[in-house]
């Protein structure tokens, strides 16, 4: 049963269970899930509506965080571009979509740390991992909505950022790349309590997997995105 504690803890929860699923994913068989749409589209039932008339201070509050500051009317803007070009991205329709954006951001720490590229292969596999070891196991529907979508843009606004201050790193030599991972590092444990060294272990060994099951989505995150469309919000 879902207890208030567990409602106001539900970030730390989410947290929690990441981490266990990083060490079981290692050693077990992944659990059979469904999801995914006749054209291919990974999603998840982690599906909300989307608040497209006003954003909550969560996703600027999350970018000062990562970068070590006080929230800022700047913080604002930069997020609310950031959470506008996600959604573009996304391509979610009506809904957004936590789980997607959770994987995003997760595989943005990755790219961060790792130098590789959020392609829309990796996307489709973090979220296909997140559906297999933590969705089903985590509370959703019992958690407030307005919480949910706090969730959903902060984790939405980090992982667009994140990429994107990868790929202005990359472009700049090894101390801005330095720099790029430690937010990321910084802002896993902030945010999940995660380990980034830990987290890209995992989420390595997912890129053999994705060779055989090629991703429809037409766009790509990060330093992918960078590259398609130019520069990004930042």
């Amino acid at each position: 049963m879902t207890t208030s504690a567990t409602l106001n803890a539900w970030p730390s929860t989410l947290g929690s269970r990441l981490a266990q699923a990083l060490q079981q994913s290692r050693t077990a068989h992944a659990p059979s899930t469904d999801g995914g749409t006749a054209a291919g589209l990974v999603t998840t039932r982690w599906r909300l509506p989307a608040r497209v008339d006003a954003m909550s201070s969560a996703g600027a509050q999350a970018l000062a965080a990562m970068l070590g500051a006080s929230r800022t009317a700047e913080h604002d803007e930069l997020a609310a571009r950031c959470l506008q070009q996600y959604r573009q991205m996304a391509d979610d329709a009506a809904q957004d979509d936590l789980g997607r954006a959770l994987a995003a951001y997760l595989g943005a720490c990755r790219q961060a740390f790792d130098h590789e590229p959020l392609t829309p292969q990796r996307w489709q596999a973090i979220t296909r991992w997140l559906q297999a070891w933590v969705i089903d196991d985590t509370p959703w529907l019992d958690v407030p909505l307005a919480e949910r979508q706090q969730a959903f843009e902060r984790f939405a606004v980090l992982a667009v950022a994140l990429g994107e201050w990868t790929v202005q790193a990359s472009r700049q030599g090894t101390a801005q790349q330095a720099s790029a991972a430690w937010m990321a590092r910084s802002s896993l444990r902030t945010q999940l309590g995660l380990d980034l060294p830990a987290l890209c272990a995992v989420l390595r060994s997912l890129d053999v997997r994705t060779a055989g099951n090629p991703s429809v989505v037409r766009t790509e995150l990060g330093a992918a995105a960078d590259r398609q469309q130019g520069p990004g919000p930042v």
